[in-house]
């Protein structure tokens, strides 16, 4: 057998092409059972769901959180067919829709979600074209408008959604990055949004027009340390977290108010594991949280809400299981979930709230399909 280095990617694209191998080297792993929801079992208008984009099995997973334990259940249906090797999945703002980008077949797959069950639909038109080598999606807050980053074009592509029906239709307006953009992340405001180049070691950020849906650069693009790949903003639109992959950190920088400009926290870079890939804020602003994929693990902040500065909370990094991808957090603030896409599963932990340390909810992970990549949180606000 060979060895998994050779078919873990260095980056999303080179995880098509090497990747799908390596994903049945973990089956022997132990996981807890996931029921499907029963159709009789009606959803609570204020469920959260969490949804798992399956690189190797080209589907997506759904699931409704047990807000007790955290536990994850799986929905009648679940997983759905998308395109291939998906690896990005957005939730609208409403929380209506879902999108998912196939970085094999160069579409994104929409569904619509059942505002009773939770189970999704596929949108009518889907799935939609998205150029060559689409990596992530994000919707605008407004709920008008879907940037897709396209890693080889670098550049950005603007699709207008239709808020009746969900459908996307691509405009003529693009955006240009640096070398190999990843992710594209939006402020919660609407006013802003950056962009990571994987290539160029840096962010690039855009003022965002809510009228036309254009992306305007702001300036020279903030440098950070090697292979930027994954970014979060925190809810009160005052900071950027940028996981590096190509070192052991994570980068900070302040977001100005006004120009969208973006200025180094001191103290920035901060340590964090081996090859870190994803890095969320919880709802809360307090802590930060970044998985690791070269070291098992997931690293956990506090995260000083004036400065920006971030320090590892006692006890950190937490053990997650083989090479993890994606880390969400619910908008309840109470669980972090992360994707294991090297084993197959979702590791569950519950968050102290009073100093942000994780305790898994579980001694066996929650299994998803092959390789999870990404992962989404929604909940219904109706």
């Amino acid at each position: 057998m060979q060895s998994m280095s050779q078919y873990m990617p260095a980056i999303c694209r080179t995880g098509i092409k090497l990747c799908s191998a390596g994903f049945i080297l973990f089956s022997s792993h132990l996981y807890a059972d996931i029921s499907p929801l029963s159709q009789s079992q009606l959803l609570s208008p204020t469920d959260e769901y969490v949804y798992s984009a399956n690189q190797g099995a080209h589907n997506l997973s759904a699931y409704r959180i047990n807000q007790e334990n955290g536990e994850l259940i799986q929905l009648t249906g679940s997983p759905y067919k998308t395109g291939e090797f998906p690896v990005s999945v957005k939730v609208s703002p409403d929380r209506r829709f879902v999108y998912v980008t196939n970085q094999g077949s160069d579409t994104i797959s929409g569904f619509e979600v059942d505002s009773i069950t939770g189970q999704l639909t596929s949108i009518t038109g889907s799935p939609f074209a998205a150029g060559h080598f689409p990596d992530a999606v994000i919707i605008s807050p407004n709920g008008r408008f879907a940037y897709v980053t396209n890693e080889d074009d670098n550049i950005v592509r603007i699709f207008e959604v239709n808020q009746q029906s969900g459908a996307l239709k691509l405009t003529a307006m693009t955006a240009e990055t640096g070398k190999h953009p990843i992710s594209i992340m939006i402020s919660p405001n609407g006013r802003f949004a950056y962009v990571s180049n994987f290539d160029d070691n840096s962010v690039s950020s855009y003022r965002l027009d809510q009228t036309s849906g254009a992306l305007i650069a702001t300036g020279i693009p903030a440098k950070t340390d090697a292979n930027p790949i994954y970014t979060t903003v925190t809810p009160n639109n005052d900071f950027l977290y940028v996981s590096n992959y190509g070192d052991v950190t994570v980068s900070a920088f302040h977001i100005n108010p006004d120009s969208g400009a973006l200025t180094e926290v001191v103290g920035s870079p901060f340590e964090s594991g081996v090859r870190p890939y994803s890095v969320t804020v919880d709802a809360t602003g307090q802590f930060v949280y970044v998985a690791n994929w070269g070291s098992h693990d997931v690293s956990a902040f506090t995260r000083d809400v004036t400065t920006g500065v971030l320090t590892k909370v006692k006890g950190s990094p937490y053990v997650s299981d083989w090479f993890p991808y994606a880390v969400v957090t619910s908008k309840h603030s109470e669980y972090v979930y992360v994707a294991n896409n090297g084993s197959d599963n979702i590791s569950a932990y519950k968050i102290n709230q009073q100093n942000g340390a994780l305790t898994p909810q579980k001694t066996k992970a929650f299994k998803a399909d092959l390789g999870p990549y990404a992962l989404a949180i929604g909940k219904f606000e109706y």
